[in-house]
């Protein structure tokens, strides 16, 4: 999925840990043939030429359910139709990386693509709206996240961090320490149980002095720009990769109003001006 991965496992045999990261290559081999867009052969690259794809993998149509949940949940913020978004800043850097933004009838035909709500999820097959093409790089490294921890797991493995991009425990350290995550400006986030996930345009900028960046928000076609960082804890890898990124376009006062939406989700952000935000995780009563 186009990132780093690391896998830590603590109080383990090296012969028994050999096997479990064995096994992890294998699933993130499998996973990335559904579901990346680094290769032109992966089943959503074929839905994004085709428009349609006929008997999907259970894999991509799980990952692409939830996208379309959070997408639902969150007002649109999330949205995996912004894949023509991305294409359309990147070939006009392409041409000249110091260039201003692209002017808005370049963007034009990216954002009359633009709605989760014409993607059609049916029993045997995918379909996507005229000019439509979908990226699920905003939940895909979570989902890959979560599979491998959830194979780790079934080898009876406890003491385990994965790190894809976005990071899950299976628990603390041998020691019962718990593992820290470090933040870029900020202190480091303990971590013994679920996920965490982060979301900053600062990862993947666009054109020279990053006049853009990758995250996208679906309302105006543009890069967001209310918040500098967005972190996300939840049990699910997947859920915190998908919220942090449609976090990253909510207005600062419509995020605290989001939050309560999702039980057992906690929040760090980080403003334009500098300026440190939290909101806990709840739970229903």
């Amino acid at each position: 999925m186009g990132a780093d991965a690391r896998i830590h496992l603590s109080g383990i045999d090296r012969g028994p840990a050999v096997a479990a990261v064995e096994a992890a290559s294998r699933e993130i081999e499998r996973l990335e043939q559904a579901l990346s867009l680094f290769r032109p052969d992966s089943e959503i690259c074929r839905l994004n030429r085709g428009e349609v794809l006929q008997a999907p993998s259970a894999d991509l149509r799980r990952a692409l359910s939830l996208a379309l949940a959070i997408a639902r949940g969150t007002g649109g913020l999330f949205d995996p139709t912004v894949q023509p978004l991305w294409e359309a800043h990147a070939a006009w850097f392409a041409q000249d990386p110091a260039r201003g933004l692209p002017p808005d009838e370049v963007l034009a035909p990216a954002r009359r693509a633009l709605d989760w709500r014409r993607v059609t999820l049916a029993p045997d097959a995918i379909r996507l709206g005229t000019g439509q093409r979908i990226t699920l790089n905003g939940l895909g490294q979570g989902y890959v996240t979560d599979r491998v921890a959830e194979l780790l797991g079934a080898h009876g493995l406890r003491h385990v961090l994965v790190d894809l991009g976005e990071q899950r425990a299976l628990g603390p350290q041998r020691t019962g320490a718990p593992w820290r995550i470090a933040q870029a400006g900020g202190d480091p986030i303990v971590l013994d149980t679920g996920a965490l996930a982060t979301s900053e345009g600062a990862g993947c900028v666009l054109g020279a002095g990053g006049a853009a960046h990758h995250l996208f928000d679906p309302c105006t076609g543009r890069s967001a720009s209310h918040w500098r960082r967005i972190t996300v804890h939840h049990a699910s890898a997947a859920v915190a990769d998908a919220l942090s990124t449609a976090f990253s376009a909510a207005a600062p006062e419509a995020l605290p109003a989001l939050h309560p939406r999702f039980p057992g989700l906690a929040v760090w952000a980080v403003d334009r001006e500098g300026r440190h935000r939290h909101w806990p995780a709840t739970f229903p009563t």
